[in-house]
């Protein structure tokens, strides 16, 4: 099996000849975009995994299973963990669809522009509960 590396590159290569589409497409998903060490790599280091976020339609008849394995097959690597955005928590999801993140797929157009905007938004607006609750958890 490949690096987590070579799979960025093949997902790049099937975004641009539209095998992606299609993969994406036949699975329901409606984002998909990379994100972490992947795509912003820590200096000579090689990424552990291949961070891949995916939002997937309500009516999809596919599961994270089948993502992942479709995923493995399309990248050559075994390295890959996905992120479903609709389950994911703020700060996650904030972080997939962060600046450092790579859009691959959208099934409408501007559809992970607003995902961003949202996720951006909704974690700014968290911030200070979220630090409320760690400095009440250090208080104990």
């Amino acid at each position: 099996m490949g690096t987590p590396s070579e799979g960025l590159q093949r997902l790049r290569d099937a975004a641009a000849s539209g095998v992606l589409d299609d993969v994406c497409q036949g699975l329901g998903i409606s984002i998909l975009v990379v994100f972490g060490s992947t795509v912003s790599p820590e200096p000579g280091g090689e990424p552990g995994d291949l961070d891949v976020a995916v939002r997937l339609h309500a009516d999809a008849h596919s599961d994270l299973v089948d993502v992942v394995n479709a995923l493995i097959d399309l990248t050559g690597t075994s390295n890959v963990d996905v992120l479903d955005l609709a389950r994911a928590g703020v700060v996650a999801r904030a972080r997939a669809l962060g600046p450092a993140s790579v859009p691959l797929y959208e099934a409408e157009s501007g559809a992970v522009a607003l995902a961003q905007m949202a996720a951006l938004t909704y974690a700014m607006e968290t911030a200070p509960m979220r630090r409320r609750d760690l400095e009440l958890l250090a208080d104990r």
